[in-house]
Formats: structure tokens, sequence, C-alpha cells
């Protein structure tokens, strides 16, 4: 099969990628430099080739697969994640859309990554396709809780949240009898619990604040130092400074857990 090496701008709308996609459409294999950052970790968009060939005839497309395919006027390289009634259904491994076509509109597969240092990794091998394995789970569940994290239901769910919070610390739960003064992993196990709890109040928080960074860790220690104080109060509950460290350190690192998605660019 004959080869045709081009190198060009990171532009999907370059001349010579179109160009390229006529030299696949002719049968020949082609190598280009690759742009954009939508198929990180695995592909760079900073000095990684790839090499592609085109899909011979009614070749079927194998899910989990790296193919270049045309999208709303754009030549597109992204993964393809599942077929669906005779629809591809593709997205970049660094993304969070996907991008639906049919199968005459994907052009070729892809072969070869050449790195900058001129090693090559093999697209049909065995570590390519555990690295594949490991990006695809890790976006799935990034993919869950970035769906999770824009709910339209967060707003209900973070009432439901708050009236638990107040219940468990303000309601009378002393007369339960239950043992929280025992220790896990050196940590007495009502710290633990108190951490835990207050992790998820960042979350609860970020719609009413529009996602204001540094508002929400705030708020979160000033609910999070309000409660226990309130205890100090109530005279079947007690304050404990130890606690109040807890709640505060539980809001910092539910809000460290958060900030990935506050820093993103939508």
């Amino acid at each position: 099969m004959e080869t045709i090496q081009i190198s060009l701008p990171n532009s999907p709308d370059n001349f010579l990628l179109v160009e390229m996609c006529e030299r696949l459409k002719e049968g020949m294999e082609v190598t280009m430099l690759f742009g954009g950052r939508s198929m990180l970790p695995l592909i760079n968009g900073e000095g990684d080739k790839i090499k592609l060939r085109p899909l011979a005839g009614e070749e079927k497309c194998v899910p989990g697969e790296v193919y270049l395919f045309f999208y709303n006027n754009h030549y597109i390289i992204h993964r393809l994640l599942r077929i669906r009634d005779g629809v591809h259904v593709f997205r970049g491994d660094n993304c969070y859309s996907n991008e639906e076509v049919p199968r005459e509109q994907v052009l070729a597969k892809l072969m070869t990554i050449i790195r900058p240092d001129g090693s090559e990794v093999d697209c049909e091998g065995e570590w390519w396709h555990k690295a594949s394995r490991r990006v695809l789970c890790r976006r799935k569940v990034r993919n869950l809780v970035v769906k999770v994290a824009n709910s339209q239901a967060r707003r209900r769910w973070a009432v439901l949240y708050f009236v638990f919070l107040a219940v468990l610390m303000w309601a009378p739960l002393n007369g339960l009898d239950v043992a929280l003064n025992r220790y896990v992993f050196g940590l007495r196990l009502d710290h633990l619990l108190h951490g835990a709890v207050y992790i998820l109040c960042p979350f609860f928080l970020m719609d009413f604040l529009n996602r204001r960074k540094g508002q929400i860790l705030l708020l979160a220690i000033v609910v999070g130092i309000f409660t226990e104080f309130v205890q100090y109060l109530l005279p079947y509950r007690g304050f404990d400074v130890n606690d109040l460290v807890a709640n505060i350190i539980g809001c910092i690192v539910g809000w460290l857990a958060i900030l990935p998605f506050l820093l993103r660019k939508r």
C-alpha cells in the first residue's frame, strides 16, 4: 500500500488535511502531525505523529479503536465508543461530548503513533489496548461525576442534605447509645464521621454561589463552625473542638475534590 506523509499545523480546517483525506480515499496510508488535546493522555498534540490507513470497502469499525471521521464540516480523530442502530458514536479521550456519524463518514483507522523521539506505539498491540481500557475506565468514572455535578436535581438533593445535616448535628442522638468513641486507623470514629459528612457540603453549595471557588470553601467552613457551635447551646449535645476541626477538614477535602470542575472551562 502506498504511503504519503503530510505535516500540517494544528488546525482541522487546513487545506492539507482535506488533501490527506483525498489520499486516504485513494487507498493510501497517511502520516501526519496530530493537533489538539482531545486524545490526551495517549496522544499528545504537541509533537506526536499518527499513521492512518484507509478503511477497506465495507470494513466494520471496532468499538474502542481510534478513527478519522468527518463531522460538522471537520475532520476529527477520536475513539469509537459504540455502534447504535448503524450510528457510530465517537468521543475524544479528553472530551465530554460525543460525535455521532454514519459509517460512510468514517474514513481511516489509527495504526501507529510516532513520538517526537522517534519511538513508535503500535495501536493494534497489547500495550495500546490495555492503556485504552484504563483511559476509558477513568473517563467513565469522570463523566459520571461530571454528570452528577451538573445535574438539575442537585438543588433538591442539597435541601435533603442540609436537613440531614441539621438532624445529625442537633437532634438528641446521644440517647441512641451508639458507640462512637471507637478508633479506626488511630482516629476516633465520631471524628471520621464528622469529616465524611462535611465532604459533601461544598458540592451542594456550588449552585447557590454560582461556583465561585473561594466563597464556596468559606461558606462550607462557616456551616461546619455554625453547626458545631449550636451544639454548645443544646443541653443534650456537647461542643467538641476536635469535631469542629474534623468538620473543617471535611469541608476542605470536599472543596479540593470539586475544584477541578470549578476550574474546568465550559
